[in-house]
């Protein structure tokens, strides 16, 4: 990362001034409310988002309620303003590229966005008042500047009143000849309003090396003059002065830098901004920033006197009006790195936690990703279906979405029970009463010709019925079977079943016909018939659990896949109305236990996604998982991964097909219940989730034993 932020300095063009600056500014309370708080619908739930509310009220408590931006500002001189508008649209790509090989992201801010960002620091508390439109501005004729500029000003020597904010600007006075890269971090760590602007002008190659070895020069002149003048006293022995030596040493190092480490010379200011409400907390900031600079070996100092132009240097506008420049390579200038945490914070996110490092609220909008695909992977324990569970809390109480859930173990039908009457759960056993056709097909079925794709998903449930296997001349009797039972539906208008499939196949003349046949004979007219006849469930309900829990082992991957096929039915239709749909599938290994499965299901993920679905596949096997090569796709194409306590092989798989570094690996290694790491699109943050246990939403979620409420029990 180091060596990538140098090729990122070293690639400034040196007829620019750059300012990097770092902007630690408080969230308000008021924004944090209307973005992220429930809104009450007194539907009879509102005791539970009234519950989830304070969660997050006391989870923002914790933290310190700062956010950091971090602008870079490019200033050059051209001729004209089209020779600028090229030379800036060149630099914004090659910027953006070269921070995302660092894995943050960099676009372009409109003039209304630079306006804001010194409106709400010169008016404090007037955030949510910002309405400023430029074009108006302008027909009016009137100045921008007296529309983000404080009401009034007034200059000390050390300090500024900002309407009724203190200011002071402090500056880099004195540099330590070792400076650790966390610098920069310690100093905007700090609980405070600031601002802190590091002001680079490169300096082209030819000149550097041309100014050093003049430097050089001057320095080997002094020495042999110093050396003339012992000879001259007859003092031939004498030993060139420590200071010379060393002076002499440090310009070499200097020139070998710039000619053969290429690395390239430039001319810095480190500026810092802070805010206070008083003189008093003011002072006892300052003193905190100077004491962090002593403890890397470096003097701090106020501007005195220069309070006005220090401002104009640190704020994110153009070139800097100090002169306490200091010279620096690359290599020097790249310690003073502006990275210090990734953070999450979508409006109009999902709360996943606090972000483990600065403890700031992680709220994750699936919808601004590439795609939506979710997994959420664990061992037993670690918190995998509380995660689940609270991210379908908070769906059902905040949203019009409709929810689908495969329950494999009996653990989210008390929670949509508690819900009312929003959801129903569907309990399919060995001779149950609940059943599902697994034949039924919508209008828009499958990504092409819709009876390929319910062939495939019928040839993948004899293959788990017979496990003697499909050979290929099975899969062509049920093939055009199919076709004919559908063709003979389209004309009755009745809807087919898979009794209506056997007797299609029992009056064939092949042998093969009446051996698929008497597979499913124990499916249509034996004890497990719950997916040979007609629907009796109500599946149209906003959220569905499908409880297989009593279903047994050998039939749970039967179950999956006609459960997969009726979520496909539902999300077609839901397409085709504009609604959202979210799946949730715990034990997703299952359904990539054999081939036919997998290929259905694979197919299944690739049109959940493309009909304005949000699967989220949820497993404790990582490791047998990515035995399956589409898995290892679909995994390594997900844009959102919840990691919790992995183990030892987990974790080494997962750490090479997700690029995840061994820092970051520790953050799942021996991890807390409800702890772990996000993969977010290009970021990997770490998070802790912990839900209060004294309410009724716990109670709800908890999957602990001895904890939570289940199915048939009162909340």
């Amino acid at each position: 990362m180091f060596l990538s932020y140098s090729e990122l300095l070293n690639s400034l063009d040196s007829g620019s001034q750059v300012k990097i600056t770092i902007n630690n500014h408080r969230i308000k309370r008021s924004d944090y409310e209307d973005s992220v708080l429930m809104k009450l619908k007194e539907d009879g739930l509102d005791g539970y988002r009234q519950e989830y509310n304070d969660m997050l009220l006391d989870s923002a408590s914790r933290s310190n309620g700062i956010t950091q931006e971090k602008y870079i500002t490019i200033s050059v001189p051209k001729r004209s303003a089209d020779e600028a508008r090229v030379y800036f649209t060149r630099t914004e790509a090659d910027l953006a590229a070269r921070f995302g090989a660092l894995g943050s992201g960099c676009t372009a801010l409109e003039a209304e966005e630079r306006i804001r960002v010194l409106h709400d620091f010169f008016r404090d508390g007037e955030e949510n008042s910002y309405r400023f439109d430029i074009r108006d501005t302008a027909r009016k004729g009137h100045d921008f500047r007296d529309y983000i500029c404080p009401d009034s000003a007034e200059k000390h020597s050390d300090c500024l009143v900002l309407g009724n904010k203190y200011a002071r600007v402090l500056y880099l006075k004195d540099y330590a000849s070792y400076i650790r890269d966390d610098m920069v971090e310690k100093l905007t760590d700090l609980d405070r309003t600031m601002m802190l602007s590091i002001d680079i002008r490169p300096v082209s190659t030819d000149e550097a090396v041309r100014d050093v070895e003049n430097r050089l020069l001057g320095v080997e002149t002094n020495i042999t003059n110093w050396q003339r003048r012992q000879n001259n006293n007859n003092n031939f022995s004498a030993v060139i002065p420590y200071d010379m030596e060393l002076q002499r040493r440090e310009t070499k190092e200097f020139l070998s830098d710039l000619t053969t480490r290429d690395q390239r010379m430039m001319f810095c200011v480190l500026t810092i901004v802070l805010t206070a409400d008083t003189r008093e907390q003011l002072d006892q900031d300052t003193e905190a920033v100077m004491a962090i600079g002593r403890n890397y070996m470096c003097q701090i100092a106020v501007l005195r006197y220069q309070q006005t132009d220090g401002l104009a240097t640190v704020l994110p506008v153009g070139p800097p009006q100090i002169s306490t420049v200091r010279t620096l390579t690359t290599e020097s200038l790249a310690v003073f790195m502006p990275f210090k945490v990734q953070e999450i914070r979508d409006r109009g996110g999902i709360y996943f936690g606090e972000n483990a490092i600065s403890r700031n609220l992680i709220l994750c909008n699936r919808e601004n990703l590439l795609n939506q695909s979710a997994f959420l992977l664990g061992v037993p324990g670690s918190g995998k279906s509380f995660c689940a569970k609270e991210l379908i809390t908070f769906l059902i109480l905040n949203t019009e979405d409709d929810i689908l859930i495969c329950d494999p173990e009996g653990e989210y039908a008390p929670l949509v029970e508690a819900m009312g009457d929003v959801g129903s759960v569907i309990r399919i056993s060995a001779g149950g009463r609940d059943r599902l056709n697994a034949m039924y097909m919508v209008e828009g079925y499958g990504e092409n010709d819709p009876i390929v794709v319910k062939s495939e998903f019928i040839m993948s449930l004899i293959e788990k019925i017979d496990m003697g296997g499909v050979g290929p001349q099975h899969k062509s009797v049920i093939d055009r079977c199919i076709a004919s039972v559908y063709r003979d539906a389209k004309e009755t208008g009745m809807i087919p079943t898979l009794s209506s499939l056997r007797d299609k196949l029992l009056i064939q003349p092949e042998r093969e016909a009446r051996e698929v046949a008497l597979a499913l004979e124990l499916y249509t007219k034996g004890s497990l018939d719950i997916f040979g006849r007609q629907s009796n469930v109500d599946l149209d309900k906003r959220v569905i659990v499908f409880d297989i829990h009593s279903l047994g082992e050998q039939l749970k991957t039967a179950g999956l896949l006609v459960i997969t096929d009726t979520m496909l039915n539902r999300v077609t239709l839901n397409w085709r109305k504009g609604k959202r749909t979210h799946i949730f599938i715990d034990e997703f290994h299952v359904v990539f236990e054999n081939e036919f499965s997998a290929q259905f299901f694979t197919s299944a993920w690739r049109q959940f996604r493309k009909r304005n679905a949000y699967p989220t596949a949820i497993t404790q096997n990582v490791e047998y998982l990515l035995d399956a090569p589409q898995v290892r796709t679909m995994l390594s194409n997900s844009e959102f991964i919840v990691m919790l306590n992995q183990a030892e092989p987990d974790r080494a798989r997962l750490s090479q097909l997700l690029n995840i570094s061994p820092e970051q690996m520790s953050y799942i290694t021996n991890a807390d219940p409800g702890c772990g790491l996000i993969k977010y699109g290009g970021s990997l943050v770490p998070f802790i989730n912990r839900f209060p246990k004294d309410t009724a939403l716990y109670q709800l979620m908890t999957t602990r034993p001895g904890e939570g409420v289940f199915s048939g029990q009162a909340v």
